[in-house]
């Protein structure tokens, strides 16, 4: 888990994106349909900040580093 916290407004806006199946001001849980399509274009080459931007999640909101460490977790 991070130690910077997502904001109300950043909770609202990451529960609108259908890839999260759960958000709290410490963490973000994705669908099991998100987990696998990243596992599959990851595999096919493509970069954690790519598949999250082509997936409507804002960098900014996320997080350079928990999207760089996100396949950690997926593993």
């Amino acid at each position: 888990m991070s130690k910077i916290l997502f904001s109300p407004k950043e909770i609202q806006k990451l529960q609108k994106n259908p890839n999260v199946q759960q958000v709290s001001e410490r963490a973000t849980t994705y669908t099991d349909e998100f987990k696998r399509k990243f596992i599959d274009e990851y595999l096919a080459g493509k970069t954690p900040r790519q598949i999250f931007n082509e997936h409507g999640f804002d960098e900014e909101i996320i997080g350079i580093k928990r999207i760089e460490t996100i396949w950690l977790s997926l593993a």
